[in-house]
């Protein structure tokens, strides 16, 4: 038997050795499955009649020179891409409309680890339709420049035309919620009388004209306009904006357009949470309430919104807003460009206004030259984009975005796609669409088939105790699964029953060649055991002979499972990965927080405050937070906490039995839906957040959260479990002071009970003891008195007859 098993391993040996060099990568894999994603090269062999003492993972050639017969070989197939739809890009024209992306639809498989890539082509088209939304501050401090917007209506109407020969315009105003403290009490009917002036009465927002062609009508529009004034500097700008973010249909937005609302103001604007000054404690409901006469009507029924909604309506509806605002507000609104950089720009407004065609020929080219591609893939997909931007690099960069974009000028983006893993619901379709960000209704749509390798060999039913597996254990697609207590290629060795011999023992044996002569090493490079003529390492040593270190495991995987293969305790890393254990990522994707990760900006990498080391943020001295976000010192504050904020109040709020209808679009980004859970404490966080949920009209909760993301950029919101309503300690205090009171007025009671106890059992022991004392008569007691008198002669007491005795 153990000659039988020499010769068996000494076959084995020489089928290795003979195969060619590519099947290095696949001669270990042991079943169909691992064997196509361990290499493109690798091919599986599930012949039933191949021999089974050669390796079946091989390249195709070899496999055919091992007599495998070619219908039982499976293969990495190459998977074509598949062009549905790829139109020419053109300019716009009234007659048809503008193609800027192709191609617009294609199929395409993908199979673990083996990425398609896809190339775009982008040409922003000539005379592409604007729509410009003129929204405008006309409180009293901006009445200045409302008579110099008038001035120069017909002149914005020529500065657009050298943009675009399709264009439309829109105008509306805003002042600030008509209630106090906002407006003064007593001048609500003209809140201009503090300044001996008339004017309007205060008014949240009005849509005044519809986008529209018509410039005359713009310009009347515009010059019929009153001003209004209020009483605080801050205004009601967001208001303003949520309504022509939503009012999709009023306000007259066309799908197939650049979209830009022009906010002119001179003031800050009020945020969430300052409606409750005025007792307006509903949360902004997102929705249209615009009138006939286009009045928003709920200004006073609900709070304003947050940035974090006006963003995510921005994005929703690829609308970019630039801010024309003054001097003195200029830090405020530079603030808000950093949170929403790519779809908003700043620029500084004269005293007078007169500079705004200038800001919006600025702001239009800034939006216009800045192209920024996304898309909608789940996690298991990873999409890479690649770009020279025209003749910005000499190679492709990795990128999603460039800046130097020119009218008319063609562009080509690669997309690659790898599965990452396979999906866990079994998916076998699913559809990804790659859009321009500042684009409605143009894009790439791509169906992805996601192929299952072996599927149709494994579906063959398998051989229970085959007697191919020597009757230990089942044959399936080529391979042998061993029953327990059994392993080699046939489960040829039983472990429970086996004994070495020494012909066996030397298969385990390392030759070396010392002087012409032969010699033979320790058993396994003594790291490991010898089983059947086969060495079993010990954990961390690999090879035939154990001779090798082991390639590095991290989470149970090799290599950190970024390396093609591992060669003798060598990570052969992918080219995206590098170090000794494929460790240090060359992508910056985890350097760039998600807020703001659509931008190429490199100020942007790691918040400008730190350099990215294998995919990870070093920051520099006074800094600190994955994204460097943070200062040392100042750790409690994050600038994502406004970020995570809506996603963390919706949780809560699920938790308590509130709806929150909106959860998934707020606790997701570009489809990964956030891990959001509850802990006992998060003290342990470098950063801590603040969600404030209003539990009734009188009682407001802060819950404590955290969030921490990881290499896929997964995210996951911890959130301190906080009582609500919160415990009234006061009232509580109250009752425990009567509760203590009571108690301690009742000891005192029983001490002084238990004091006169005492007292009268010493009086009654007193008594008693009296009791004892007294005479054996029956009747005597201590204060009895004898009723018999005697009186006596004192002289011849003894024997005068005189002595007599006198009884009651």
């Amino acid at each position: 038997m153990a000659n039988s098993f020499c010769f068996l391993t000494f076959l084995l040996i020489i089928s290795i050795v003979l195969v060619h060099a590519n099947s290095k990568y696949c001669v270990n894999q042991d079943t169909c499955d691992k064997c196509l994603n361990q290499h493109v090269k690798c091919s599986w062999c599930s012949d039933r009649q191949y021999d089974m003492r050669r390796a079946r993972c091989m390249t195709e050639s070899d496999l055919l020179g091992g007599n495998c017969r070619r219908e039982f070989i499976q293969i990495n197939k190459q998977n074509p891409m598949n062009v549905i739809k790829d139109d020419d890009l053109r300019d716009f024209n009234k007659d048809f409309d503008s193609i800027q992306i192709r191609p617009q639809h294609v199929q395409l498989k993908l199979q673990k680890n083996r990425p398609q890539t896809v190339q775009l082509n982008y040409k922003p088209a000539k005379n592409y339709p604007l729509d410009l939304y003129l929204l405008m501050d006309l409180t009293w401090s901006m009445r200045d420049d409302k008579e110099t917007l008038v001035k120069m209506g017909g002149s914005l109407s020529n500065s657009l035309s050298n943009l675009t020969e399709n264009f439309r315009l829109g105008f509306g105003s805003f002042a600030d919620k008509p209630i106090m403290p906002y407006i003064n009490p007593g001048s609500e009917d003209n809140p201009c009388k503090l300044v001996h002036d008339t004017c309007l009465p205060t008014y949240g927002f009005k849509h005044k004209l519809a986008l529209t062609e018509n410039i005359k009508q713009f310009i009347e529009r515009v010059n019929g306009s009153e001003i209004t004034g209020n009483l605080d500097n801050l205004e009601g700008g967001l208001d303003a904006l949520m309504q022509i973010l939503v009012c999709r249909d009023e306000i007259g937005w066309n799908d197939k357009t650049r979209k830009i609302i022009v906010f002119a103001s001179d003031g800050p604007m009020h945020f969430a949470g300052d409606g409750l000054l005025a007792g307006l404690i509903e949360k902004n409901d997102k929705r249209c309430h615009l009138n006939d006469k286009g009045e928003y009507m709920a200004s006073l029924e609900y709070d304003y919104p947050s940035l974090e909604e006006i963003y995510r309506e921005l994005l929703k509806t690829k609308v970019s807003v630039i801010f024309a605002v003054t001097m003195d507000v200029l830090y405020h609104y530079d603030q808000l460009h950093e949170i929403m950089e790519e779809i908003t720009s700043v620029g500084q407004l004269a005293a007078d206004s007169s500079n705004i065609l200038q800001l919006v020929e600025h702001g239009f080219s800034e939006a216009v030259k800045r192209a920024l591609f996304q898309d909608n893939a789940p996690d298991y997909v990873r999409v890479e984009y690649k770009t020279k931007c025209g003749e910005k690099y000499e190679t492709p960069q990795e990128t999603n975005k460039c800046d130097n974009i020119e009218i008319g000028k063609e562009y080509e983006f690669y997309v690659s796609l790898t599965l990452l893993d396979y999906p866990k619901d079994g998916a076998k379709n699913i559809k990804i669409k790659i859009e321009e960000a500042n684009i409605e209704a143009e894009g790439t749509e791509i169906d992805v088939e996601i192929d299952y390798p072996c599927t149709e060999c494994m579906a063959v039913a398998g051989e229970p105790a085959s007697a191919i597996c020597l009757r230990n254990g089942e044959y399936r697609c080529g391979s042998c699964f061993c029953d327990a207590g059994y392993v080699g290629r046939q489960c040829e060795c039983n472990l429970q029953e086996y004994s070495s011999s020494k012909e066996l023992d030397n298969q385990c044996r390392q030759p070396y060649t010392v002087n012409n002569e032969t010699i033979l090493g320790p058993h396994c490079s003594d790291r490991g055991e010898c089983l059947c003529g086969q060495c079993f390492c010990n954990i961390n040593y690999d090879g035939k002979y154990c001779e090798c270190e082991s390639c590095p495991i991290h989470n149970g995987i090799e290599c950190n499972g970024h390396a093609l293969y591992c060669d003798c305790g060598v990570c052969q890393c992918h080219p995206e990965y590098s170090g000794d254990t494929c460790e240090c990522s060359t992508l910056q994707t985890n350097c760039i927080s998600p807020d703001t990760k659509m931008s190429d900006d490199t100020n942007k990498i790691c918040s400008g405050q730190g350099t990215c080391k294998c995919n990870h943020c070093d920051c520099n001295d006074g800094y600190s937070g994955t994204f460097c976000e943070s200062t040392v010192g100042n750790e409690t504050y994050s600038s994502l906490c406004v970020f995570y904020e809506s996603c963390a109040q919706c949780t809560i709020n699920r938790r308590l039995g509130h709806e929150c209808l909106d959860y998934d679009e707020k606790c997701s980004r570009n489809g990964m839906l956030y891990k959001s859970e509850f802990y006992d404490d998060i003290s342990d966080a470098k950063i801590i957040c603040i969600a404030r949920i209003r539990y009734d009209d009188d009682t407001v909760c802060e819950y404590k959260f955290t969030y921490d993301l990881d290499e896929k950029l997964e995210t996951k919101i911890r959130i301190e479990d906080t009582t609500c309503p919160p415990v009234n300690v006061a009232a509580y205090s109250i009752i425990a002071v009567i509760i203590a009171t009571f108690l301690i007025g009742l000891l005192i009671l029983m001490i002084i009970k238990f004091n006169m106890y005492l007292a009268d059992k010493r009086e009654f022991a007193k008594f008693q003891e009296e009791q004892q004392m007294q005479t054996q008569y029956k009747f005597e007691s201590p204060i009895y008195k004898s009723p018999v008198t005697t009186f006596c002669n004192p002289q011849n007491f003894e024997n005068s007859p005189n002595v007599f005795e006198l009884k009651d």
